[in-house]
């Protein structure tokens, strides 16, 4: 695969997922390559797995929270995500980029066989430096913060079929540098807006309450906010 440097130096550019820094930089950076991804409206960018812990409602939440975490299965332009070139053991364990998502609902509405949960919070990107587990939450933001955004969340949830579909709008708000082992990237820049699209199915973990799901999706890149 070919990789080309890019050097953003105007909010005017349409802007990359990934702005590839040149090779110097950064310190100790010489001698490798730099990604660049271009976001294109409706072109794939990245894909996710992950899990959802449902959380009780509280005072700081009336209608309850969520946490979502996972990683990064996929991202467009770059090959070496995973530690471990072998597909059949490229998982959570392997992966070099996790997430975290902490959102509070704002509305439940049902709406026949559906409930349509409406959900705002954040989402942080991490370089992950240990091996994720899904029974250890909280292993998914234990590396390096690479990419902070916020994010507005609509659930569907099929309460007959115990199935649901998500659409996340992102909206990047830091980003900063990090090394991805051959290359040296940067997940977009401030403003930067990604739509995500997941399907799952809840289940009950443990045999009680929060119920919880496994999903897994993709993500386009979409308009800049404020852009026409």
């Amino acid at each position: 695969m070919v990789r080309s440097t890019i050097l953003h130096r105007s909010p005017l550019l349409k802007v990359a997922l990934l702005i590839a820094l040149g090779p110097s930089a950064l310190d100790g950076s010489e001698g490798r390559n730099s990604a660049a991804v271009h976001i294109r409206t409706g072109h794939q960018l990245l894909e996710v797995v992950g899990e959802v812990d449902n959380l009780a409602a509280t005072p700081d939440a009336p209608l309850g929270s969520s946490r979502q975490f996972g990683y990064v299965s996929m991202l467009d332009g770059v090959e070496d995500i995973f530690t471990d070139p072998n597909p059949a053991t490229q998982n959570e364990t392997t992966a070099k980029l996790t997430f975290f998502t902490n959102v509070k609902t704002i509305r439940v509405t049902p709406h026949g066989p559906f409930t349509i949960v409406v959900r705002e919070g954040t989402t942080i990107f991490y370089r992950n430096s240990v091996p994720a587990s899904f029974a250890s939450p909280d292993s998914f933001e234990s590396g390096e913060p690479v990419v902070s955004s916020t994010i507005r969340q609509q659930v569907i949830v099929d309460i007959v079929e115990r199935t649901f579909t998500v659409v996340n709008v992102n909206t990047i708000t830091s980003t900063r540098t990090f090394d991805l082992g051959d290359a040296i990237v940067r997940i977009g820049v401030r403003g930067d807006m990604i739509r995500t699209s997941l399907m799952g199915v809840l289940r009950v973990r443990d045999g009680a309450p929060p119920p919880t799901g496994h999903f897994a999706g993709s993500a386009v890149g979409i308009r800049r906010r404020g852009e026409d």
